[in-house]
């Protein structure tokens, strides 16, 4: 996409108020990175539900970084009340590292709620999740604690004891997820094969269909999507790559379970974590205290979803007496 077709679509993307708007109701933005999903449609309907003359703008940079780094001066002239984040990439490009603000924000005094953020604190977007140390920052957090993940796989194959994970060292979110869990490994007892990947996308693609090779010859048995737009953005042919090569994918979204052929999620469901982001910002609304006075919100129920046909084909089943704990769905492919 070229720089001006990114701009002028973030500009036409906002420009699609969801509204019955009245002079008085609340200018609620929503800065998006690849489009309206699942989290975004939570947003929508529970401020819907708890303010039916809300209006909401969202902003989307439609994955071009251009588009991006334009869309702060959009969201500075759209005269909102509060703004959404999705991700940590478009959460940093709007609101700034504490490094770079401090206490303060590119946004200035308009209140902020971050959502879909793998590691805010790793990110130097809050201090903690309970005093964020950011006057008008607060926001969500629901992405399952790691060693729950790995307690996961365990239930599926007791015997397990070597993750594949592909990560891209040019994305801090990606780049932070593997040193996290590389430096899980140690603590967890299991052995990790990383493989970055670097470059356009179609470099990108080549050395993922090599690394998912590598890690077949090295034994992996499971690959782990970790934190990373560009896997997500290319899942059909990720996990098919890896279905070929007889490995099961654990996915952190869930829809990659259900539209994709990955293997397994444990996650909170998407449309809950945006429902989680618009109560947090309903709070911030109805009150008069900056934002950054809130704690981050967290997801406490998390779902465990199995693609049943990837399950058949890898003849990779759960225990009979562990079966209960999981949902079983089929793919869409």
């Amino acid at each position: 996409m070229s720089y001006r077709k990114g701009v002028l679509g973030c500009v036409l993307f906002a420009s699609m108020a969801i509204s019955v708007s009245a002079e008085t109701s609340s200018r609620v933005g929503m800065a998006l990175w690849s489009g309206c999903e699942d989290v975004c449609r939570g947003v929508v309907d529970q401020l819907r539900a708890m303010d039916p003359e809300i209006e909401f703008l969202p902003f989307d940079a439609a994955r071009d970084e251009h588009a991006l780094a334009r869309m702060p001066d959009l969201v500075k002239a759209a005269n909102l009340d509060l703004l959404v984040t999705w991700g940590t990439r478009v959460t940093r490009q709007i609101v700034g590292t504490k490094a770079e603000f401090g206490e303060g924000s590119r946004m200035g005094d308009l209140p902020v709620v971050f959502t879909v953020v793998s590691d805010p604190v790793a990110s130097d977007i809050v201090d903690n999740y309970f005093e964020t140390g950011r006057t008008q920052i607060t926001g969500t957090r629901n992405r399952v604690p790691e060693n729950v993940n790995i307690n996961g796989l365990r239930r599926v194959m007791p015997d397990f004891n070597h993750l594949g994970l592909i990560y891209e060292p040019e994305a801090d979110n990606s780049l932070r997820k593997f040193e996290e869990i590389n430096g899980l490994s140690g603590r967890e007892n299991f052995h990790l094969t990383a493989v970055p990947v670097r470059g356009d996308d179609p470099a990108k693609l080549l050395q993922m269909a090599e690394g998912i090779s590598q890690m077949k010859s090295a034994g992996v048995q499971f690959i782990y999507l970790g934190s990373s737009t560009f896997l997500e953005a290319h899942a059909d042919t990720f996990t098919q790559t890896a279905l070929k090569h007889g490995l099961p994918v654990l996915s952190p979204y869930e829809n990659l379970v259900h539209e994709s052929q990955a293997y397994l999620s444990i996650a909170a469901r998407d449309y809950d974590v945006g429902k989680l982001a618009a109560q947090q910002a309903m709070r911030i609304l109805n009150s008069r205290a900056p934002a950054g006075s809130y704690p981050v919100l967290a997801m406490e129920e998390f779902a465990f979803v199995l693609n049943g046909s990837v399950a058949q084909e890898l003849a990779l089943y759960p225990p009979l007496d562990m079966m209960q704990l999981f949902e079983v769905t089929e793919d869409q492919q």
